[in-house]
């Protein structure tokens, strides 16, 4: 919390949105969907070309070495 000593915290009623948070609205984020055509256009120039790249070999037998043995993947803590 960062109130100074003797500092009273305004109470929201339920539901109520707190002040000016410092993003725009949510009507002035909408985008015109050429933008987006254009974006995807843009990021599919970039990354294609990587996606077509093969695999670098060590890490090619390191998957087939997983797999003969029949390791599963480790589960991330996170999800």
């Amino acid at each position: 919390m960062n109130r100074r000593r003797g500092e009273r915290t305004r109470r929201r009623e339920p539901g109520a949105r707190p002040a000016d948070s410092g993003r725009p609205a949510p009507d002035r984020l909408k985008r015109p969907p050429q933008f987006d055509n254009w974006l995807s256009q843009q990021l599919r120039s970039l990354y294609d070309p990587v996606l077509e790249e093969p695999l670098p070999e060590d890490l090619m037998r390191m998957l087939e070495e997983s797999a003969k043995r029949g390791d599963k993947p480790e589960e991330d803590e996170d999800r």
